[in-house]
């Protein structure tokens, strides 16, 4: 795991900590919506953030995804 997917792990640990694992997936679902969404648009010509934090942006929707798919295995 490299620096920024531990990070995101800590963010993801914090939001659930402080709000609950509910508002913890939907913090996370909205995530890969934006993110990908700013790929998408970068890779297209257009707004380039997705374009300039492309890896930290990968990381976080790797984090996102895991995070995820680990709660819907729990249940």
């Amino acid at each position: 795991m490299d620096n920024e997917e531990s990070l995101e792990w800590d963010r993801m640990d914090f939001v659930e900590g402080r709000d609950g694992e509910m508002a913890a997936q939907a913090f996370a679902e909205q995530g890969i919506g934006q993110y990908e969404s700013a790929i998408r648009e970068a890779d297209s010509g257009g707004n380039q953030y997705g374009a300039a934090y492309r890896e930290s942006l990968l990381a976080s929707l790797r984090v996102y995804r895991q995070y995820l798919g680990q709660k819907d295995s729990s249940r």
